[in-house]
C-alpha cells in the first residue's frame, strides 16, 4: 500500500525508449501502486510526441538526457541547446511536468556551469547532486557541498541522490549520514532518487534496496521526517532486471514495510 499519511510519493523511473512498458505504467498508476512516473529522455527516442499520451494524466517528471547519450552541460553548443528545447522541454510541456530533472556532468568551473545552465534554464529544473567521481573517474560537478551551496545560490533547486550523496562522501573520506543531513538542511529538497549501494568503493551503483550496505532504514526516517511539513516525491532508481517494473514494486513494497 502507498503511504498516503506522510506524504511520500512513491515514483517509477522508466526511459522514453522503453515503450513496451508504457501501458503496464500507466496502469500501476491508476491501480495506486505508484504515485507518479519519471521518464528519462534517450535521444530521438520519440518520432511522435503522442507515444506518450498514456501518460497525459499521470504527473510525469522530465529527466533530461546526461553525458551517457551524449548531453553535457559543460560542452554545450548550439545542436545540444537546440535538442535540450526539442527533446527535453516539448515532453516536458506535452506533459504539464512539474519537475525536470538535470545532471550537472563532468567539470569543475563555476563559471562555466552558470554560463550554459543559464542557456537552458526553465523554473522547473531541480540539479541533481552527483558522485564525486564519475564511472569513468571524472570529476563531477555538484558534488561536494561548495558546489551544491553554489549552485543554490544561483537560484536552482534540487533533485537530492541519496546514493550520490553517499558516493561523494566515501570520496571525501567523510561521514555520509553527516553529510546528508547537512546537505539536505541547506538544500531543501522534496524530489529524491533512491537505490543502494557498497560503501566499499565511490563509483556509482543502482542496487536493489535490499541488496547493499546503506542504511535504508534510516534514509526512510529522514524522509518521513521531511514529509510531515511537505510533499516528498520518491523516485526508485533500483535494477529492472528480467522482472521489468516488478522488481520496481518489489523495491517499493520493501521500502514501506522498514
Amino acid at each position: 500500500m502507498l503511504s498516503k499519511k506522510n506524504k511520500i510519493k512513491y515514483g517509477l523511473k522508466i526511459w522514453s525508449s522503453d515503450k513496451s512498458l508504457f501501458r503496464e505504467a500507466a496502469e500501476l498508476f491508476y491501480d495506486k501502486k505508484i504515485d507518479f512516473i519519471e521518464l528519462y529522455i534517450v535521444p530521438n527516442s520519440m518520432d511522435d510526441i503522442n507515444i506518450f499520451e498514456d501518460f497525459k494524466k499521470i504527473p510525469t517528471a522530465i529527466h533530461a538526457t546526461h553525458t551517457e547519450h551524449g548531453f553535457d552541460v559543460f560542452s554545450l553548443d548550439d545542436s545540444k541547446i537546440k535538442f535540450f528545447g526539442n527533446q527535453i522541454i516539448k515532453p516536458a510541456n506535452f506533459l504539464n511536468s512539474k519537475f525536470i530533472v538535470v545532471h550537472a556532468e563532468e567539470g569543475d568551473s563555476k563559471e562555466i556551469f552558470k554560463k550554459n545552465i543559464e542557456k537552458i534554464n526553465d523554473s522547473r529544473m531541480l540539479i541533481e547532486n552527483l558522485p564525486q567521481k564519475s564511472l569513468e573517474g571524472n570529476d563531477c560537478f555538484a558534488s561536494s557541498y561548495l558546489q551544491l551551496k553554489f549552485i543554490k545560490d544561483c537560484g536552482f533547486n534540487f533533485c537530492f541522490d541519496f546514493s550520490h550523496a553517499i558516493k561523494s562522501a566515501i570520496s571525501q573520506k567523510i561521514d555520509y549520514k553527516e553529510f546528508i543531513e547537512k546537505l539536505i538542511k541547506e538544500l531543501s529538497p522534496n524530489y529524491f532518487h533512491i537505490c543502494n549501494g557498497k560503501l566499499d568503493n565511490d563509483r556509482d551503483e543502482h542496487l536493489d534496496l535490499f541488496d547493499g550496505d546503506f542504511d535504508i532504514k534510516w534514509i526512510k526516517s529522514i524522509l518521513v521526517k521531511l514529509s510531515e511539513k511537505k510533499d516528498v516525491y520518491l523516485v526508485f532508481e533500483t535494477p529492472k532486471g528480467k522482472k521489468g517494473l516488478k522488481n520496481d514494486l518489489k523495491n517499493i513494497n520493501y521500502f514501506c514495510s522498514l
